[in-house]
C-alpha cells in the first residue's frame, strides 16, 4: 500500500479510488478475498437443490459459493445485511474512515434486481398457456411484489446497514440501484456527476447480492441457468458484499487520504436481447462501451477483468466483442480474470467486486500493467465497462 502522506501527484480534476471493502466466499474482507481469488482458492458449499448424480443415481446437493460461517440461517434481507455489513466495515478500517465519515459523503449501492424472477414467471405463463387476464393478474401481483421489496430493501435495510456502521448519511445522500452486473456503473456514473459538481466530496459505491439461496437460487435453477452434471455450461451461485470509496482528488489530499488507484472513463449500453431471447450475442454493446472507455482513456491495459461465469451466452458476447476491438484498442497479449471462477455468480456485488481485485493487483504488483479494463455483462440487456488506472501511472516520473 502506498503509505499515507506520500501519495502521487493527481492530475486536476481526477477521481481516486481510496478506500475498499469486499466479503467473499474465501475471504471476509477485501485483502484475505483478493489474497485468495490470486492463488486460486475456492471454498464450496453445498446447495439446497438435489439432482441425481450420473454415476450413483443417488441425490446430491448442487454447489455454489456460500459465505459460510457469515451467513449461515439467515435468509432475504437478514442474509443481504449481513454481507453488506461486514464488506462496510471493511471498507471503513480500510479507508481510514472507521473513526469517523466527514460530511458531503455519499452512499449509493446495487441491490438485486427481478430479472430472473421475471423470467420464470414468463417460463410458467407460457408452458400452460394461461388465459390472458390470469397472464395480466399474475404479472401484476409480481410486480406489486417486487415493488414492495424493493421498497424494503432501499428503506430498511439501507438504514440499518449505516447506523450499523455509525454512518450518518441524508436520505438525499443516498441512492438505490437495482438490476444485474452493469447497474454498477450506473452508480459510478451519478456518483462520478455529483463529485464533479460538487454535491459530493466523496462517495461509497457497492454492490451486494445472494444466488446461493431461497427463490433466487429455485429462479436460476429452473431456469436452466445453472452449472449441473447433465449441463455443463452454466454457472456456479455465488454471494458476495463489495464497496469502492469514490473521492474528488482535493477532497482525497484534504484528508491525507491513502490514493491507490484513479477511475477513468466509465459507459454503458444494451443490447436489444436478453439471455433468455434465444438471440446470438455478437459483443456489438459491450465492444461499444469497452471503445468508449480505451477512446477516452487513451490507454491500452494491461489487464482485462470480465464476469465470465462458465455459461456459453457471455463467452460468445466477450469473444465477439474482442473480435471488433482488435488489436487498435487492446495490446497484443493481456491479462484475463474472471471473478466468477473464485466467487462464483455475483449479480449486483460483480463490479465492486471486480475494481476491487485490480485494485490489488497494482497495489501487489501482479496486475499486468498500468490500467485495468472491467467489463461487465448481465443476464439482461445491459452492458458496462469501466477503466480503472493505476494511480502511479498518472503521476510524475
Amino acid at each position: 500500500m502506498i503509505p499515507s502522506g506520500s501519495s502521487p501527484t493527481l492530475p486536476l480534476g481526477s477521481i481516486a479510488i481510496t478506500g475498499l471493502g469486499l466479503t467473499t466466499s474465501i475471504g471476509l474482507d477485501v485483502v484475505a478475498s483478493c489474497m485468495s481469488a490470486r492463488a486460486g482458492v475456492t471454498r464450496w458449499t453445498p446447495l439446497d437443490i438435489e439432482e441425481p448424480d450420473l454415476d450413483t443415481l443417488e441425490s446430491v446437493p448442487l454447489k455454489g459459493h456460500a459465505v459460510r460461517g457469515l451467513t449461515d440461517g439467515f435468509e432475504g434481507i437478514g442474509r443481504l445485511l449481513r454481507l453488506g455489513n461486514t464488506a462496510l466495515a471493511d471498507l471503513l478500517d480500510y479507508a481510514g474512515l472507521a473513526s469517523a465519515v466527514p460530511p458531503r459523503t455519499g452512499f449509493f449501492v446495487c441491490l438485486p434486481g427481478d430479472f430472473h424472477a421475471t423470467q420464470r414467471l414468463e417460463a410458467e405463463l407460457l408452458s400452460g398457456p394461461a388465459p390472458d387476464e390470469v397472464a395480466r393478474a399474475s404479472f401484476q401481483e409480481h410486480f406489486e411484489e417486487q415493488r414492495q421489496l424493493q421498497a424494503r430493501l432501499e428503506g430498511r435495510m439501507v438504514s440499518e446497514l449505516l447506523s450499523r456502521n455509525g454512518l450518518s448519511i441524508h436520505p438525499s445522500l443516498r441512492a438505490c440501484f437495482f438490476g444485474g452486473p452493469a447497474t454498477f456503473a450506473r452508480a459510478v456514473e451519478l456518483a462520478v456527476h455529483r463529485l464533479r459538481t460538487r454535491e459530493l466530496d466523496r462517495c461509497i459505491v457497492g454492490g451486494i447480492d445472494s444466488f446461493v439461496h431461497g427463490a433466487v437460487l429455485r429462479d436460476v435453477y429452473e431456469l436452466g441457468l445453472l452449472r449441473t452434471q447433465e449441463q455443463p455450461s452454466g454457472f456456479f451461485p455465488g454471494e458476495a458484499a463489495a464497496f469502492i470509496l469514490l473521492e474528488r482528488a482535493d477532497a482525497a489530499r484534504g484528508r491525507g487520504a491513502r490514493v491507490e488507484a484513479l477511475l477513468g472513463p466509465v459507459a454503458l449500453a444494451e443490447e436489444p436481447f436478453h439471455r433468455l431471447s434465444g438471440a446470438s450475442p455478437q459483443g456489438v454493446a459491450l465492444a461499444h462501451t469497452a471503445e468508449a472507455c480505451l477512446r477516452e482513456g487513451q490507454a491500452r491495459p494491461g489487464l482485462v477483468i470480465v464476469n465470465l461465469n462458465g455459461d456459453d451466452f457471455r463467452a460468445q458476447d466477450f469473444g465477439g466483442a474482442l473480435v471488433r476491438l482488435g488489436r487498435e484498442r487492446l495490446p497484443e497479449s493481456f491479462q484475463q480474470w474472471y471473478p466468477p471462477a473464485s466467487f462464483g455468480e455475483l449479480g449486483a456485488a460483480t463490479g465492486a467486486a471486480s475494481v476491487c481485485l485490480a485494485v490489488r493487483g497494482f497495489v501487489r504488483g501482479y496486475a499486468g500493467g498500468r490500467s485495468a479494463l472491467v467489463l461487465l455483462v448481465g443476464d439482461d440487456e445491459a452492458r458496462a465497462a469501466l477503466l480503472v488506472e493505476d494511480v502511479r501511472a498518472s503521476s510524475p516520473r
